[in-house]
């Protein structure tokens, strides 16, 4: 594992002439533009949300998700040693410095260039607000005189050899275990990291899909497919048992859970198909009644759930843009990616009933909704690395 360090080494090398090459709009960078087939990632899951319809249109970007057993993050890429650690605007929930939260996401410009290796570093370490200029990568990450060193201030999540988010939204996703001295400050064991892993480089990974916006939510609807990115819900999933999301009223449910069906036997790293959401936009305190019930259930229906966790609209809303309200952030011209996320383990009280006060609700199971098209969509800026006017210098990145 300490390779990749090494190899960042030499890209630092020809940070000088990329810049140049960035600044001056050098055709050189013509190489890396994306394919033919938009194919918007190389690692892990990539399974697309299906083509655009109603007159959507396109959107880019990359989404990156915090679904991993670590400390809050920024990440550099080794294709990418003259940005600062990404992101370097958009701040964490309920903090002043940039990073992302356990549990939580932040969206970016298009990666034009393959990334490469993933370092994903904790972000106490390089901590920043959003008006501070940050060292870039590679800087921080030189093999001789870098300020960042593998198993203390980092580790890396594997290798992603094709662009991301150029031709559509591309959802970036760090998942598995840090290093032992990231996870034991979480409460996180080696035994729940499997058996392969390695408790001084830990066992991260970069999975990565593509999201393509379908129809636009309407005054009475909301499209949503669920992104199921929860591995210690997939753990628990017993013999005969599906991951199964439904929504409506919670005064309204039943056996087999809310009204309406969302998604049933979601496998992981994988979407749902689309299914639109029955709600009455224009009735505010239905964003309160009306929610989400993420479920363990057997396949055949014949027993009731043994994992249960209920999540209003405005809940969700919430957890995905704390400065936002349910109102609008419904409302945007696109499909909503639902992704679930969190530990059934967290919970606010213990099986006796005490208080958990060490719990998190981002570290609970929970859902995020990400509209795949956003009103100020992240695609609308340059993308970092291509060959125009792209974000390259110390704040670069769109929140």
């Amino acid at each position: 594992m300490r390779a990749p360090r090494a190899r960042f080494g030499l890209v630092v090398a020809a940070t000088t002439t990329l810049a140049a090459l960035i600044a001056c709009g050098d055709n050189a960078l013509s190489d890396f533009a994306p394919s033919d087939d938009g194919d918007g990632g190389s690692s892990g899951a990539d399974g697309g949300l299906g083509p655009p319809e109603d007159g959507v249109g396109s959107a880019r970007g990359v989404v990156i998700v915090h679904a991993a057993s670590f400390p809050a993050f920024r990440l550099c890429f080794s294709a990418y040693p003259e940005l600062p650690p990404q992101p370097d605007l958009a701040v964490m929930p309920e903090a002043n410095v940039v990073g992302v939260e356990i549990g939580s996401l932040v969206r970016i410009p298009p990666l034009e260039r393959p990334p490469g290796e993933v370092y994903v570093i904790a972000q106490r370490k390089v901590t920043a607000g959003p008006a501070e200029a940050t060292k870039t990568c590679g800087e921080l990450l030189d093999p001789t005189q870098g300020e960042l060193f593998d198993i203390n201030d980092y580790n890396v999540a594997g290798e992603l050899t094709e662009p991301l988010g150029v031709a559509n939204v591309g959802v970036l996703a760090i998942t598995g275990c840090g290093g032992l001295g990231f996870i034991a400050p979480l409460g996180v064991s080696q035994e729940e990291c499997g058996p392969s892993y390695d408790a001084s480089y830990g066992g991260l990974e970069a999975k990565t899909l593509t999201l393509v916006p379908s129809r636009a939510a309407t005054a009475t609807s909301l499209p949503v497919q669920v992104v199921h990115l929860s591995t210690a819900l997939e753990a628990q999933r017993g013999p005969g048992e599906v991951v199964d999301v439904t929504f409506g009223a919670f005064d309204d449910s039943g056996a087999d859970g809310l009204a309406q069906s969302v998604a049933r036997e979601l496998a992981l790293f994988e979407a749902s198909p689309t299914a639109d959401l029955s709600l009455d936009h224009d009735s505010e305190s239905m964003y309160g009644t009306h929610g989400f019930r993420i479920a363990l259930r057997a396949a055949d229906g014949g027993a009731d759930a043994t994992f249960a966790h209920d999540q209003s609209l405005a809940e969700v809303q919430q957890l995905s843009a704390l400065q936002a309200v349910p109102t609008t952030y419904y409302s945007a011209a696109s499909s909503y990616a639902l992704l679930l996320l969190g530990d059934p383990r967290v919970a606010p009280t213990y099986a006796d009933g005490g208080t958990n006060e060490r719990y998190d609700r981002r570290r609970a199971i929970h859902l995020l909704a990400v509209p795949v098209k956003e009103p100020t969509d992240a695609g609308d800026a340059p993308a970092i690395g291509d060959a125009g006017e792209g974000p390259g210098d110390a704040n670069g990145s769109a929140p």
